[in-house]
């Protein structure tokens, strides 16, 4: 039930107040009444009511002095002021401390009534939505688990949109990486021999409760399930501890464990030492290939990122290859946006991978040029330009051999790629306004006739989609609209002439229909083809 309290000096209209209306109806009970506002303050402090029904005038502390002072008491409290005629002159002030409604004394129950109504279907809707969060909070804290999990998996795929969202989700699920290591333990299955997937699931559960049982007094632990036979595990470092010594002795002592419990080895790769949660990719990416090394080193062992810097590394130049393919069709269509974003994405793969090879890189570059150049001849032939040379083959590929930096490369592909793409927007541009005036020259020669946008864009050597929007870039109006057009101009002129009917001049601009004739010359032009007759003739 709702609590309500009463204030006011006059004890007949507490009494009145308390005892003339329903409380049970509206699903409430008086919790107590005071005679001024010092009263109330202090039992208002004891109660908090949800409801409160104050008088303005009272002795000693006044009800707008006492609600000033208990209202961050009671937020959600409805107050209901009681007020005289001569009283207005608080109700801005009042209104300014959050009052709920005002009721004029002497006091009418029905009026009281629909405000306490009101007051108590508001506290009702307040109390659904809390129940609601309240819910909704305790069954987002009860899948935090669950929901970090989720997070940590996408992180070390680098499933993620962007790390200023990736900072507010960690945040939210209260994760603070720093500074931490990731190990990655991973079932030594022999890929000939037949696990069924309760055992899979059975050892995954066993190296999980294990992990977090040897490791947990030392360390704050996370675990990701990453598939079958994998499980990382977030370690964050506690004080200036020999952290490195600690592990191996507990990764000895795992594996000790996961013989003698459940029969099973398992190889632990340890990354280098992570400051923030960005890293978690990259970190899981060490522990990968440390875990290549297992081939070497052998399994059921522990294996350092920082031990296998003498060992072959594989650099990934794959997404190099897709952002070049991806690059180069954006500059054989002009498309200066995809090309600009392709070699940001270029730019920023090459910055952030300190494996890249030199050579490689040089190699990767010329072939781009090379590329440029055959497609810079090739628009130069197109559009009859014997004045364009092609790219100084041997100037670029000595500047690209003698660079030292990564950035003088960059600078150089930036302003080759930008000088051919604008080139070619260019000729398209150019392009697209040749056909659209062949094509309005055939109209203009043939509006007389049945001509159709499929007419007209097979004359032009074009398709029907290609031309309607060439229509809507250039004019900014479609085919209809500017054939239409064009007819209406041409009936006017022969309007002037007395001699021609109106449907005449229909038929002579290809309009079969006169009626049609007349609503579309009234739709351009704003009066009939009859009325524009006769303002000619009157002008004459």
């Amino acid at each position: 039930m709702f609590k309500v309290m009463i204030i006011d000096d006059e004890t007949i209209i507490r009494t009145g107040i308390k005892n003339i209306i329903n409380w049970k109806q509206f699903d409430c009970k008086i919790c107590a009444e005071a005679s001024d506002g010092e009263e109330g303050a202090a039992l208002i402090k004891q109660h908090s009511p949800d409801i409160i029904i104050t008088d303005i005038r009272m002795p000693g502390i006044d009800g707008l002095k006492m609600i000033n002072e208990i209202k961050d008491l009671v937020p959600n409290c409805r107050i209901i002021v009681l007020t005289g005629y001569r009283d207005f002159d608080y109700v801005q002030e009042a209104i300014k401390l959050g009052v709920f409604d005002f009721v004029l004394k002497p006091t009418k129950i029905e009026e009281l009534t629909a405000v306490i109504d009101r007051a108590v279907n508001e506290l009702k809707s307040l109390k659904s939505k809390e129940e609601e969060f309240s819910k909704l909070k305790k069954l987002f804290e009860q899948n935090i688990p669950v929901l970090k999990e989720k997070f940590l998996y996408d992180l070390i795929y680098e499933i993620y949109p962007s790390s200023e969202d990736v900072l507010s989700r960690a945040d939210l699920l209260g994760i603070d990486l720093s500074p931490f290591l990731l190990l990655v333990v991973e079932i030594d299955v022999d890929e000939n021999a037949k696990i069924s997937q309760y055992d899979r699931n059975l050892y995954q559960f066993g190296i999980i409760n294990t992990f977090m049982d040897v490791f947990s007094d030392s360390f704050k632990v996370t675990n990701i399930p990453l598939n079958d036979v994998a499980v990382a595990f977030i370690l964050e470092i506690k004080g200036s501890v020999d952290y490195l010594t600690l592990i191996n002795n507990k990764c000895d002592y795992l594996q000790e464990l996961l013989t003698n419990c459940f029969g099973i080895t398992v190889t632990i790769a340890v990354s280098s030492e992570g400051r923030e949660i960005m890293q978690l990719s990259e970190k899981y990416r060490e522990c990968m290939e440390a875990l290549e090394r297992k081939f070497y080193i052998g399994n059921n062992t522990v294996i350092y990122h920082e031990d296998i810097k003498g060992f072959f590394k594989y650099v990934d130049y794959s997404p190099l290859e897709k952002n070049q393919k991806l690059l180069l069709e954006g500059i054989k269509t002009g498309n200066e946006g995809i090309v600009s974003q392709k070699l940001e994405d270029i730019f920023e793969y090459i910055n952030n991978n300190d494996h890249i090879d030199m050579n490689y890189l040089r190699n990767y570059y010329w072939n781009i040029i090379t590329y440029i150049n055959n497609i810079r001849l090739s628009v130069a032939q197109a559009s009859n330009d014997r004045s364009v040379e092609g790219i100084n083959i041997i100037s670029v590929h000595n500047i690209i051999s003698e660079s030292q930096s990564v950035q003088e490369l960059n600078e150089l592909v930036r302003e080759v790629c930008r000088s051919i793409t604008a080139k070619i927007n260019n000729y398209n541009n150019k392009s697209i306004k040749l056909v659209l005036r062949k094509a309005i020259n055939y109209i203009q020669k043939h509006y007389k006739e049945q001509i159709t946008l499929n007419i007209v864009a097979e004359h032009v050597y074009v398709s029907t989609s290609y031309l309607s929007r060439m229509f809507k870039k250039e004019l900014g109006i479609n085919f209809i609209d500017y054939l239409n057009g064009l007819r209406i101009e041409k009936a006017k002129e022969l309007l002037m002439d007395p001699k021609y009917k109106t449907y005449e001049v229909a038929e002579k601009v290809g309009i079969n229909d006169a009626h049609y004739f007349s609503r579309l010359f009234k739709k351009y032009v704003g009066i009939s083809p009859t009325e524009f007759k006769d303002s000619v003739l009157i002008e004459k």
